[in-house]
């Protein structure tokens, strides 16, 4: 067994879910899978480059249908190119209802 102390302030929980997500100030809309979340932030994976600080819109639909989407707006921190995708890593600003 590993022994791994947290040293986050709020842990990452793994998910598998799909992500709707647009550049703020720009209509067209990309998909993603998200990797994992936090209650501060989240990382996932997209085909599409995006700059770091840029501000996302995005949308994360659960596999199991009695859970709601989530909305909200996230500011990009980090994104690594993994060859075929790249791992963008954001810093929730606000989540809506």
């Amino acid at each position: 067994m590993i022994n791994y102390n947290e040293k986050r302030n709020s842990p990452r929980m793994p998910i598998d879910c799909d992500l709707r997500y647009s550049v703020v100030g720009d209509d067209r809309d990309f998909e993603g899978k998200v990797i994992n979340l936090s209650d501060k932030g989240i990382l996932f994976t997209s085909r599409h480059k995006i700059e770091v600080g840029s501000l996302l819109t995005l949308v994360l639909t659960a596999n199991q249908a009695k859970t709601p989407p989530m909305h909200a707006t996230v500011k990009v921190t980090r994104v690594v190119n993994q060859r075929v995708q790249y791992e963008v890593a954001c810093i929730i600003r606000t989540i809506f209802d």
